[in-house]
């Protein structure tokens, strides 16, 4: 990643239903920080937040939310979650392929198998039981920001 280009933020959500154990819904949405990160004492940084909610079925459901507002650890986060899609052939060839619609201005979505993370596999899915990512990139041009963050996802993806 060019040295230009900044993260403003990262989200990584999920949902926990009744039926789930909220530590492990955690437990699989840290998979996709690095250990330094973790262990990190400066975590002013880090914002873990979970909503009380309710389903369609008055089934109560937590909605889980990690929110990274430094830029050093943001490019540390995306270069480690770049690391594991690459470390399968499925999901960088789903990204490179799916890549327009994962794209909206200058934020990329990426959705993650939840039950896979937890085991400590990556899995890219479209489906609706997942590990929601959005990292917001620092792109300072008024046009094209779509391009832009999908030449620096091209990118890592080759490296």
């Amino acid at each position: 990643m060019s040295q230009d280009i900044g993260i403003n933020n990262i989200t990584i959500s999920a949902i926990s239903h009744a039926t789930e154990d909220e530590d492990k819904v955690l437990e699989a949405m840290m998979y996709f920080l690095p250990e330094d990160v973790i262990n990190n004492d400066e975590d002013s940084d880090i914002n873990i937040n979970t909503i009380d909610s309710e389903g369609c079925f008055g089934n109560p459901i937590y909605i889980h939310e990690i929110l990274i507002n430094n830029n050093k650890i943001n490019k540390n986060i995306f270069k480690h979650i770049m690391q594991l899609i690459k470390s399968s052939e499925n999901n960088t060839n789903k990204l490179k392929n799916d890549i327009d619609l994962r794209i909206e201005k200058s934020k990329i979505y990426l959705r993650f198998d939840k039950q896979r993370a937890y085991l400590k596999e990556c899995k890219l899915v479209d489906g609706d039981d997942v590990i929601r990512i959005i990292i917001n990139f620092k792109i300072y041009i008024p046009k094209n920001k779509e391009k832009k963050v999908k030449e620096i996802i091209l990118n890592e993806l080759e490296k």
